[in-house]
Order: C-alpha cells, then structure tokens, then sequence
C-alpha cells in the first residue's frame, strides 16, 4: 500500500509541524480563516469490467478520517469507524477485504464515502483535544488473479471520480447530518452517469507508515430498544434506552419531504427531560432530512456518540418515527471471562465495570465517548488493564495500541507522552507509565516474548529518560487522579513519580530477564538498587512506618513494588489498613492509588478489609457510585463523564483473589473465603488456556471445582496441575 496513490476531491495544503507535535497548536490556531475543513462526505467512485472469473480478489483500503467500502452497490464487511485511528503522520491502518466471491465476469463498479473521522476535524476543535492533519483522503487497490495466472490491478489515481455525498455536515464530536434529497440512487453501481463529477485529484499521503490491519475491527455489538418514552412538552420524545452506551441509533421514519429529524444524545434523563450537560462543548447530535420515499431508514456512520437516552424532534415538516434502536458500538474482542457469585451487588458492579470498559474500547482505549475529548489517556488505560485482560481477548487490541504509544514517543528523548494515539506530544511518568505496565501485563496473559521484542529498546530508552531526572522525580499535573484524600491537589502524592519510575525499572528488569539479555539486565538492576534505597531515604521514615504523605496511596503503592524493608511490612499493612478504617471502611484513593490498595489488600490476606470496601455502600465507594446507573462515572462523587471505566479496577480483584486466578509467571490458584460468600464462579482464558474456578461453601466445607483445558497449566498449594477436572474438599 506505500506505492498506492492517495486521491482526495480537494487538497488544501498541510500544516507542516514537528515530528513530536512541535507547533502543531499555534499552527492550528495561526490556520484559522485560512483553512475550510471539509463538511461533507466525498463519495468516489471507478467501474471495471472482468473478462473471466478470479480465483482470487483482494481489496486494500484506507479511507482518511472514516470509509465506507461498497462493491456494486452494497457494503463490503461489517467494520464501522475504520480504520483504526492512529497518529497519521507517524502510522496509518489500512483493511483488506477478499472479495473473491463477489466478482464474476461482466462490469462491477466499486464505491468509497468518506467522512472526517479526527483526520479532518472541524477547526473549533484544533487544539489538545484533535488536529488537522488534511482534507479526505483515499488509497486503494484491487488485486486479481486469474485461472491462467494472470493478474491485474485497479489503483486509486485521477481515472477515479469524484463528488459530495449526502452528508452534509459530519464530525466525531458533534455528529451528522444527513440530506436525503442529495441522494444520488445507483452512484455505488456500474453504468451510473458521472460525466458531471470531477476527477480526482492525486494527493500527498498522510505521512505514516502504512501498515495492513490484522488487529481487530470495531463493529455494532449489541442492539437496544426504547424501555421507555418520554413526551415533552414541546412536542418532542426522549428515548430511554436503558443503559448508558458508546454508539449510536437508528431510526425508521416517514414523513413529508423536508423535514427534518433531529437525535440529540446524553448520558442522563434529568426531571423527565435530557441532561446533556457531561458532553461538554460536543452537541451529540445527528439530523436526518427526509426526501418523501414512504418508508426510509437512518443510522449515521462517521460519528460516535455516548448516551443512555436520545431526544428526537421533527421541524420544517411531518414526521413519524415508525421504529428506533440503539447500537452499543465497540472493539469485537472475544468475551474470554465469567465471573458470577452469590452477591448479587457485586454482580452488578461487575457487570457495570464490563459495559463501561466495552465502551471504551474503540481504535485505543478512550476516557470517554460522550465528550469533546475522546482520548487515549494512558493513565486510564493501565488502572483497568487486568480488568480487560481476565474479561476480553485483548491480545490484539494491546498490540496495536501499544505500537501507537511507541510511534508517539518522542523522538529526540524517548520521553512516553500521556496520550496515544495523539497529534502533539506531553509527558507525564505517572500516566506514561502504562507502557511498561500494559506490555508486562499483556505478556503474562499472552506469553508473546516477540513482542516484549519489539518495545524493549524504546523501554529502555524511556527509561533512561526518566533517570536523566533521578532518583527523585517532580511531581506532574495528575498524580493520584481524582483523589478524596484531605488536602489531595493537583500532582499529589509527591512520591508518585518517583514510585513510578521504580515501577519502569522494576518491569524493564523483568523483561530483559524474559529475552535473555542478561547484561542490560545487570545494569539496570544496579541502578533500581541505588533508586530503592534513593526512594526510602527520601520518603521512608523507619521509626513511624510511614511512607510520604502515609496515605492509602502512598502505604499500598510502596507494598506493592516491595519497597518496604521486609520486616517492617506487617506494620506498614496494618498502618494501611488502620487508615481504611480510620475513614470508616473508605478508600480515600483516586484512580491510580484505588488499584494498589486493593491489590496491596488482597496479596497480604488482608480479605475482610478488601470486601469491606468491596461492599461499602456509602460515599466514597462502588456501591454508591453505581446507585441508579448502569456505568461508572469518572469521580467518585458520581460527576463528570458518567461512562469512564477508570475506578473499574476492582473487578481483577474478583477474578485474582475472590476466585483465586492469580497471573504472574507462574499461574497460581489460591482464592480466599470471605464470609460474606457463599459461593463464586469464573472462568478466563490465559495462554491459549481455560482456566475455571468454582467453589461453594456447604456447613463448615469449600467445595473447590477447578477445569483447565488447553496448553496451559497452575500452581495449586504447591502442585503443578495441567488439563483437567479437579475436584476439592478443604
């Protein structure tokens, strides 16, 4: 695909910032006026004709920022949103479709619309949140080859044609709007009259290495109908569909020629009507103007929205909306984990973390899909990893997100920034950190030493970077994000960075240990020697057990990567768990230190504290925080975006300790038996693995059902177990 000609209607010229996003802002900003970002879709079209039969017929498409692929007329597969987002100046997706069975001798057409997608964003939005990296554009190729050996192929070029869509407006944040009246019947077919289109015109290309998607898709998983419906007293509905969703709808609708369908989207139904106050500045909305026909559908196709509840209105005319249904809009991963018990609060909370995480697995994974943002935040993403890896295959997912962190490093320092994909660069070793995090984390649910390949060097360059700064780090804006603890401010605790850079040393370790480079190895073990004992005089104070600032954040965090002098632990664990009760069974946690609490809880046994927080039903805990919502929001106090899966960590918790799947080099199996359970069920697969737990506590005995199946097998008290069904008795 790099020799393929890119095409586009219109070539506005580029603006030409840094590799790192260097002046990309001020460029933006300075561009105003002077540039016209396209609103409508660009429909391009070729015709072709076959004198035989292929044996086999490809397809190679990349379509800048959203495509939509038809062969005679109807679609070509069933991804949504492609492709993928990346930073396109550094690396672009393209799909590739067999198309084998849909060809026989005669004349085919094939046709492409295009929308903006984030490739194209409208100029209020060029800023941090998105930039402008051109006007719509096309690479494609169809390979065939024939019986005899023959082959021949049909490339983009200026033999293509070109003309506006039916879209006459199209953004990611904003939504859609759709003229039925500028259809254009048979525009996707062979024989179609487009002598009054313009030919394309050959373009430069985006700028990134072009690499095939063998990733994953992003497709409509699930349907939604209406629970309820609302009236409003100016005549419009609101659709109560239940759930809060990252998607869209569609509708079915009849009406005059004319008028219009207005579907404005929100998270919240507040006093009977919409509250769209957590979109922020996107309007979520799409419109649908009728042509007349009798009966006509609509769903849009290059915008996303977050919602629970859509208002429709109709001006300009009649309308009637015969039927409507809601997609839930996501990655399709497989569904590798179960988990289920005898607490039907903490089966809802699991079910709520997973509908949240699902949505937030687009081309990355995003904070949110309702506002203007829509981000890769990597902070986000490494609190809930094990969530994903114990309930998804994200073997895939991670591997193309964690090549986009690697194209958006920077280039002279190695430095991680915060956000990837992204078309600027900001660095913070707090949020940077899931690199490291995310790519150990993914080896040992996955076990592919290849791919640990691939990112060391620039792990070890990152790294570096952070030591450039050592042993102790400043603080950055984050810190322990959205934090209740007293005084908590922006960048707190003030050991946050530091622990982190430990962390990347600690993982780097790990890794280069894995792949056999024993000598780097060595030297970077001596430099996590010297930054341990750095951190405990900077932050350690013996006599008080104390660790910084002595907070739940400080205290777990420190357990977790084994900064504490081993004799000392039992006291700085009860100093952990004397200040959760001291705060009346409350996490006093934002999102990063929420994480090593529970874990800090779960690998020193302390099982009733864990599920006294697990089950706390006030302010500030999971209970409360899922009261009346069906997602979680993005602070604790239930404000913000209402569908941020980041306090969604607790659900490896579930999987690890409640049922005992404990992943690490080995794979151990050691639930525990909190009173308050009688009985829990999971399931997930590691490895290539089934691994199934199952206990049920009857009089004063566990019984423990376990069943693997597959090339994987555990530690269970000391005995290696491989395929098989087990049965215990404790």
């Amino acid at each position: 695909m790099n020799s393929v000609q890119w095409i586009g209607k219109t070539d506005t010229p580029r603006l030409n910032w840094g590799p790192n996003g260097e002046g990309s802002s001020t460029m933006m900003q300075e561009a105003l006026g002077s540039i016209t970002p396209e609103a409508r879709s660009i429909l391009f079209r070729r015709e072709f004709s076959l004198q035989a039969h292929p044996v086999r017929a490809i397809i190679t498409v990349c379509g800048l920022g959203f495509f939509e692929l038809t062969l005679d007329g109807r679609k070509v597969g069933d991804y949504v949103l492609s492709p993928l987002e990346t930073s396109y100046r550094k690396r672009v997706l393209y799909d590739e479709f067999d198309i084998t069975d849909l060809l026989s001798p005669g004349a085919h057409a094939i046709g492409v619309e295009l929308g903006n997608g984030r490739y194209s964003t409208p100029d209020k939005y060029w800023d941090w949140r998105a930039g402008w990296h051109g006007d719509p554009c096309l690479a494609l190729k169809l390979h065939i080859r024939y019986a005899d050996g023959s082959e021949e192929t049909i490339s983009t070029g200026s033999d293509w044609k070109c003309a506006y869509g039916p879209v006459v407006s199209n953004c990611y944040y904003d939504g859609e709007t759709f003229d039925a009246n500028l259809l254009m019947p048979g525009w996707n077919t062979s024989g179609f009259d487009d002598s009054l289109w313009d030919a394309a015109l050959c373009v430069c290309a985006p700028g990134g290495r072009m690499e095939l998607n063998d990733f994953f898709h992003i497709r409509k998983m699930r349907t939604l109908k209406p629970a309820r419906l609302i009236p409003q007293s100016d005549g419009s509905t609101v659709y109560d569909f239940g759930e809060n969703i990252s998607g869209w709808t569609k509708i079915t609708v009849k009406g005059s020629q004319g008028a219009a369908v207005r579907i404005r989207y929100a998270e919240r139904i507040k006093d009977g009507a919409l509250d769209a106050s957590s979109n922020r500045n996107a309007a979520n909305t799409d419109t649908y103007i009728l042509n007349g026909a009798a009966v006509q559908e609509y769903e849009p196709r290059f915008t996303l929205h977050g919602f629970s509840a859509a208002e429709v209105s109709v001006s300009g005319g009649q309308a009637e909306i015969i039927d409507i249904e809601a997609y839930h809009v996501y990655a399709a991963l497989d569904k590798t984990g179960d988990f289920r018990c005898d607490n039907e609060d903490i089966n809802r909370l699991h079910d709520v973390i997973l509908r949240t995480q699902k949505s937030a697995l687009l081309s990355f994974p995003m904070d949110c899909p309702q506002r203007d943002e829509r981000l890769g935040w990597l902070g986000d993403a490494h609190v809930t990893d094990l969530t994903c890896l114990y309930n998804l295959d994200m073997n895939a997912f991670y591997r193309k997100w964690l090549g986009d962190v690697k194209a958006n490093a920077h280039t002279e320092t190695g430095a991680i920034s915060f956000i990837s994909p992204w078309h600027t660069f900001g660095h913070a070793a707090d949020w940077s950190a899931a690199y490291a995090i995310v790519l150990w984390d993914h080896y040992l649910f996955h076990q592919d030493k290849d791919l640990l390949a691939e990112h060391c060097d620039a792990l070890i360059r990152y790294v570096e970077f952070l030591g450039q700064s050592g042993p102790i780090l400043d603080k950055t804006r984050y810190g322990d994000w959205m934090s209740v603890a007293e005084g908590w401010v922006r960048g707190d605790p003030a050991c946050c960075t530091t622990l982190y850079y430990y962390y990347n040393l600690i993982l780097l370790i790990r890794i280069l240990s894995v792949l056999g480079r024993d000598e780097e190895k060595a030297r970077f073990e001596a430099i996590a020697l010297a930054e341990k004992q750095a951190i405990l005089d900077r932050f350690y104070d013996p006599a008080a057990k104390s660790f910084d600032a002595d907070t739940q954040f400080c205290l777990s965090f420190a357990l977790k990567l084994g900064l504490i002098p081993e004799a000392d632990e039992e006291a700085v664990l009860d100093r952990l768990v004397s200040d959760i009760e001291a705060h009346g069974n409350h996490l006093t946690t934002g999102i990063l230190g929420t994480k090593y609490v529970m874990e800090a809880l779960a690998s020193h046994g302390k099982y009733q504290t864990a599920m006294n927080l697990i089950l706390q039903k006030t302010y500030p805990g999971w209970l409360d925080l899922i009261k009346g919502r069906t997602t979680l929001a993005e602070d604790w106090k239930g404000g913000g975006s209402q569908n941020h899966c980041m306090f969604g960590c607790v659900d490896a918790i579930f999987y690890s300790t409640l049922a005992g799947i404990q992943v690490d080099e080995e794979i151990t199996i050691n639930p525990c038996f909190p009173k308050e359970l009688s009985q829990v069920n999971a399931r997930t697969r590691i490895r290539g693995g089934n691994i199934s737990v199952s206990w049920t506590r009857l009089a004063d005995e566990i019984h423990l059902i376990l069943d693997i199946s597959g090339p994987v097998s555990v530690i269970w008290r000391g005995d290696r177990l491989g395929a098989g069904h087990y049965e215990f008795i404790l």
